[in-house]
């Protein structure tokens, strides 16, 4: 075998082989997208309305969608050692939502729903949100993917901070503008 010939055959492999792994992301989440919505209305915030949470919840999947394996992540301040992606946790995720489908959110009442998972979320043996959504559970990430957002940020605190957007040194000291609800509950269907 010539080496071109070597180099095209391999070549081609590793693009079949990429093209699968976003072909498996990409079905997230499936036959589970009212589940999802379902689930971020239980989780998060009542004062985002359906709309709002729907929005979180189709920010979710984007974010699931276009995850990749392998990229390299952030380094901690003063730390040196470079980590990567692990896995998608779109398999995992699908199958919480089938279990959750049929379990805790088939629960009359908000609260009810809550409580169950709250259960699920004791039974992952998880106590604390993550920094960004880890893959040990579909509600925590839910949680996190929007409790670290830009968007609770400044709905927190209702005014335009934009915490992780770029600003320059000029104006860094100026005051935030004041938000209304009608502005921030936009911001989110964006």
């Amino acid at each position: 075998m010539r080496r071109r010939t070597l180099i095209q055959s391999l070549v081609s492999w590793i693009s079949i082989q990429g093209s699968r792994l976003r072909a498996q992301s990409t079905s997230f989440p499936g036959r589970h997208e009212t589940t999802l919505k379902e689930l971020a209305a239980t989780v998060l915030p009542e004062s985002l309305g359906r709309a709002g949470t729907d929005a979180v919840a189709i920010k979710f999947v984007r974010w699931v969608q276009e995850y990749r394996v392998g990229a390299e992540m952030q380094t901690g301040y003063g730390t040196t050692r470079v980590r990567y992606k692990p896995a998608s946790p779109a398999g995992i995720y699908l199958k919480q939502l089938d279990e959750l489908s049929l379990g805790a959110l088939a629960a009359n009442g908000l609260a009810a729903r809550r409580r169950k998972i709250g259960e699920a979320l004791q039974a992952a043996n998880i106590e604390d949100l993550p920094m960004v959504p880890a893959g040990a559970h579909i509600a925590s990430d839910l949680m996190s993917f929007y409790f670290q957002s830009t968007e609770a940020n400044d709905k927190a605190y209702m005014a335009a901070i934009g915490k992780d957007q770029c600003r320059t040194l000029k104006n860094s000291g100026t005051v935030p503008t004041a938000l209304r609800e009608e502005t921030l509950n936009a911001s989110l269907r964006k």
